[in-house]
């Protein structure tokens, strides 16, 4: 059988999840990421733009894969038009690309595995292929992923810098929310520190399949239920730990629902937020008596630690649990 592969080609400050989730609604099951640290020597297919400046700039792919009965061209016209559509939400689209190229049977099983590799995110904690033979070392735990379905599989800036965030706070923390929850993998990094009550939501019915298939490949985790919900709409109860790794435009909706949901003494993280909307959102958790007591900044985006005002005063400022 012949594949068709569909290739967005993004500059390499893009976040390439949200070009995942396009590739996803106009009907691809999977998505590869490619970090390209030098420019492609291939040229473009039959839909092929690439623009000649691009070539000079480190540049991600983000790839899709349909069998020939199922592709049209359709999807491909699609593909732009939701892509055309980004820069209503601020996005620069100017620069990214979309492409196709053929390949058979044994080059679509094999090739986009070779992508996906052990992602240290600190000392004691790494995240594997499920497919990976991964050895650990003294205490390291690990997170058995599926990257098949990309909704964040820790290398992304904001996934990664959410776990990075979440092991410095958690300490005792014995019950979280993980709001957009995409391929689960927050919920399972709190679960292998030590979070007992963890609820996970996500808005699209893809990302809760995908979250709940990796909660099943990590044994201390199947028991965390995943909904299907916008946000924390109609969810009862507090926890101490809320993570919410989603877009700032949605995250300044959900700002006015998180005092509700927060235990006393309880931690906010913050994600998704592109630096130049870092401000907006600090300045919107002022606004409901929130401060922010550290942001993490990698490749152009933001993710915030939060907590209230009067709790840091109490504390003194210092993170504590």
């Amino acid at each position: 059988m012949k594949w068709i592969k569909i290739s967005v080609e993004t500059p390499n400050d893009f976040d390439e999840e949200i070009i995942s989730d396009v590739l996803m609604k106009v009907g691809a099951s999977g998505t590869e990421i490619i970090d390209n640290n030098t420019p492609s020597d291939k040229e473009p297919g039959m839909y092929g733009e690439i623009y000649p400046e691009q070539r000079n700039l480190a540049h991600l792919t983000i790839n899709a894969y349909f069998s020939e009965d199922d592709f049209s061209d359709e999807i491909v016209t699609n593909l732009k038009a939701e892509i055309a559509k980004l820069s209503n939400f601020g996005f620069d689209v100017s620069q990214v690309a979309v492409k196709t190229t053929t390949m058979d049977d044994a080059d679509w099983e094999n090739n986009w595995k070779e992508y996906y590799h052990p992602i240290h995110i600190s000392r004691y904690l790494t995240v594997v292929p499920q497919w990976v033979n991964y050895e650990t070392k003294n205490n390291e735990q690990t997170i058995i992923m599926d990257p098949g379905k990309s909704f964040g599989t820790g290398t992304h800036p904001t996934t990664f810098t959410c776990m990075q965030a979440l092991e410095l706070i958690l300490g005792d923390a014995n019950s979280l929310y993980d709001v957009g929850t995409g391929s689960g993998i927050l919920s399972i990094q709190a679960r292998k520190l030590g979070v007992a009550d963890i609820k996970a939501f996500d808005l699209d019915p893809e990302a809760v399949e995908a979250a709940k298939m990796n909660l099943q490949l990590n044994d201390d985790c199947k028991d965390i239920p995943v909904y299907e919900n916008s946000l924390l709409d109609g969810v009862n109860g507090k926890v101490d730990v809320i993570v919410a790794n989603i877009l700032a435009n949605i995250i300044m909706d959900f700002i006015p629902d998180i005092e509700s949901h927060l235990n006393p003494n309880g931690f906010v993280i913050l994600s998704g937020i592109i630096n130049e909307k870092e401000a907006q959102i600090t300045e919107s958790m002022q606004g409901h008596g929130f401060d922010v007591i550290e942001a993490f900044h990698l490749k152009g985006w933001s993710t915030l630690i939060c907590k209230r005002k009067k709790d840091i005063e109490e504390q003194n400022g210092a993170i504590l649990r």
